[in-house]
Formats: structure tokens, sequence, C-alpha cells
């Protein structure tokens, strides 16, 4: 009953799927294109590859879910799509710390632990049960 519950909300509020996706994607911008000056010497960040798992991970996870809980905009996507679009995103941001003159590197491991979260949330979502089979689940 509960996951009926969580699930009729996000359905009926899935206003909420872009708007998360738009702050995790400036709040992922903003921690791997600002320069490293800016960002400090701070302990947290001897942990960035957890970040980038988590990260891109939940990213990946959220359009997961507003392709197949909200009103999104286009056709459903197969979730290898979805995270496709999670890696490739990775990728663009790897480029980016590459080829600007932000004090940034490209690092092939970050990629790695991108990746890895991209595929972590789609293992999750396959677990993810549809609305239909969570009201087969309760019955």
């Amino acid at each position: 009953m509960r996951l009926i519950s969580i699930y009729s909300f996000l359905e009926r509020n899935s206003f909420l799927f872009p708007l998360a996706i738009g702050v995790l994607t400036l709040l992922m911008l903003g921690l791997t294109l600002v320069p490293t000056d800016v960002m400090g010497d701070n302990k947290m960040w001897d942990y960035d590859k957890l970040g980038h798992l988590a990260l891109f991970g939940g990213w990946t996870l959220t359009l997961g879910l507003y392709n197949q809980i909200g009103n999104f905009p286009i056709p459903k996507l197969n979730k290898w799509i979805i995270g496709g679009l999670g890696i490739a995103f990775g990728l663009i941001i790897e480029i980016l710390q590459y080829s600007l003159p932000l004090n940034r590197h490209a690092d092939p491991l970050d990629f790695a632990f991108d990746i890895l979260g991209c595929l972590l949330a789609l293992w999750v979502l396959h677990y993810t049960p549809n609305k239909e089979r969570l009201q087969s689940l309760n019955k």
C-alpha cells in the first residue's frame, strides 16, 4: 500500500520530476565545472568518485522515473536510452573539463563512476514496478 501511495503522489505531482532534474543538472554542472581553487580544500573531495556515482545515478534514476511515472513530454523511452543520456551527460562534463580553461581536468575514472551510477540507476528502474504491477501485488 505504501508504494502505491508514493507512486500516486509522484503521478499527481509529476511537475516535481523536471524540477528535480533541473536542480540536479545545475548542481552537477556547478560541482564539476567550478575551478578547484574556488571549491576549497576539504576532505569531502576525497570521496568525489562516490559523488559521481550518486549524482549521475540519481540524475538517471530521476529521469527514468519521470519517463515511467510522470507526464513525460515525449513517448516513453527505453531504459537503455535513459541510461545513455546519463552516460552522455557524464561524457560531456569530462569533455568540458578537458577543453575549458577552468583549472579542471578530465578524469577517466570519474567517467567510469558516472557510468557505474547510470547502470545502478537502470538496475533500480528495472526492479521498480509500474502502476499496474503495484496494484496487482496489493490485491
